[in-house]
């Protein structure tokens, strides 16, 4: 599913699933872990993205809470979007350079940030 390819130079991972489909939501956790897997980290910057949100009643089968708590959950970002009818695409990238300028921000350095030259 895979390879090396997919992860030269990236800084964020945005991860797509359709609210009308279980399987596709589920592969969100798999891919995630691969992702991790792979470069060995703990965590990086990802934007969960549940789309065809302009589906309506019995088609739909994820709704927008389980979609934010799996975010939450892998400590992303969330968005519904429908490529459909161009609702929250371009937002979806928006949230993602945060996301990722949000998790690779220097972190300051301990002690107050004094300096000693000697």
């Amino acid at each position: 599913m895979l390879n090396s390819k997919h992860f030269i130079g990236i800084h964020g991972y945005m991860l797509v699933y359709s609210v009308a489909s279980q399987q596709s939501f589920d592969m969100i956790n798999v891919i995630h872990d691969k992702i991790l897997n792979h470069l060995g980290a703990e965590s990086v910057p990802i934007m969960i993205v549940g789309n065809k949100c302009d589906v309506q009643g019995a088609q739909r089968r994820i709704s927008e809470a389980q979609g934010r708590q799996a975010a939450s959950e892998l400590k992303g970002g969330f968005v519904e979007t429908s490529a459909r009818e161009g609702k929250n695409v371009a937002r979806a990238f928006e949230l993602m350079i945060a996301e990722i300028e949000r998790t690779s921000e220097p972190e300051k350095p301990a002690g107050g940030g004094k300096c000693s030259v000697m």
